[in-house]
């Protein structure tokens, strides 16, 4: 006997489903497995000095983090996150903290150099070391104020230095071992945490669509809020999201929990199961539909280059969602009906920020 039409489509959606999950799946894997090697480490701090030197110059402003003004922890935020994806705390101080500090003939080129600056005896001034004693930070006062370039050797600097800390593990290539054939090299790895990696933004949208029952026309669906927690290191980030979703078109209250992967700033897709509480009666009619638990929703989100404050980035954000409705006995809509009931646009601000900002 061949399939009906209802049970290709559900075929489908598994399928595509499964195929979603191990990507998400073995991406994560990938991500929490995941070893910096020494060559990569040289890398990153290559990265972060090349990327500090862009910003020589640059004047100084309490509470900047860039792209074209900075304090001196700003200046470390985010030259950290442009050149690597790190996120890094805000403060010298948390700088200082999360920091392993290593003894000054250990410094080497990317590594965070810490000073004094004020009476109260906290780390007050950060910089990251770029070679030959020279650092560069963002200043506040003094002959020359801005992003700079400074020594070690100056007499401002000698008696207010603290130490040097690393962010990343020692770029420096260790020879372990020799055979009788070739010199082997063997590369000290050591994880990424998780919570350096972790993203969290949260979003509240107005949703709408173009179809209704009976017209072409743009009309109300509801209220969005979204939350989504992201691993950020790679450029395929995977992500676990909640929303809570007050649905006027249907009249009922939905909480979806989607499994996403952002695959860049700009771009996201997603979909899980959505669960609903009330009856869900189409707008405009008396007809009873059945929201689908799972397969729930499947989704993709846009949003626009962010404008920063801090740690805190602001994007409008554009989604574009299905969510899966069948008739009360959960037999198949028409596809008019499915179309009508389950494509919605959801429009708003997002805003995202670091999970080690605290």
């Amino acid at each position: 006997m061949s399939k009906t039409r209802k049970e290709i489509l559900v075929s489908h959606k598994y399928k595509f489903l499964a195929l979603f999950t191990s990507i998400f799946c073995i991406t994560c894997l990938n991500l929490c497995a995941e070893e910096v090697s020494t060559a990569r480490a040289k890398s990153y701090r290559e990265n972060i000095v090349r990327e500090v030197k862009k910003y020589v110059g640059c004047p100084y402003t309490y509470g900047a983090a860039g792209p074209d003004e900075f304090d001196c922890s700003g200046l470390i935020y985010f030259v950290a996150r442009e050149a690597n994806g790190t996120q890094l705390p805000r403060t010298a101080q948390a700088l200082y903290s999360k920091s392993r500090i290593v003894p000054d003939k250990e410094k080497e080129p990317g590594d965070l150099l810490f000073f004094r600056t004020t009476t109260t005896g906290s780390i007050s001034h950060v910089g990251i070391y770029i070679g030959n004693n020279q650092f560069i930070s963002a200043l506040s006062d003094g002959p020359n104020t801005g992003v700079i370039l400074s020594s070690l050797n100056e007499a401002y600097w000698k008696p207010r230095y603290i130490g040097c800390g690393q962010i990343y593990k020692s770029g420096k290539m260790i020879e372990e071992a020799h055979n009788s054939d070739s010199d082997v090299i063997k590369e000290e790895p050591v994880s990424i945490p998780v919570l350096d990696q972790l993203v969290i933004d949260t979003a509240i949208t107005g949703d709408w669509a173009v179809l209704n029952s009976n017209s072409f026309m743009p009309n109300f669906r509801g209220i969005d809020f979204q939350a989504n927690a992201r691993l950020s290191e790679k450029n395929l980030q995977p992500g676990f999201g909640i929303g809570f979703r007050w649905n006027y078109w249907i009249g009922a209250f939905q909480i979806p929990l989607t499994f996403s992967l952002t695959l860049n700033d700009y771009a996201r897709v997603y979909m899980g199961p959505v669960f609903t509480f009330g009856k869900c009666i189409i707008h405009d009619t008396e007809e009873e539909i059945s929201a689908s638990i799972f397969p729930g929703i499947i989704g993709a989100s846009f949003s626009t280059p962010s404008l920063t404050k801090g740690d805190i980035k602001f994007q409008f954000v554009q989604d574009i969602a299905y969510s899966v409705y069948n008739n009360i006995d959960n037999s198949a809509l028409n596809f008019f009906k499915s179309i009508t009931a389950g494509v919605v646009m959801y429009t708003g601000i997002r805003v995202s920020f670091p999970a080690n900002i605290f």
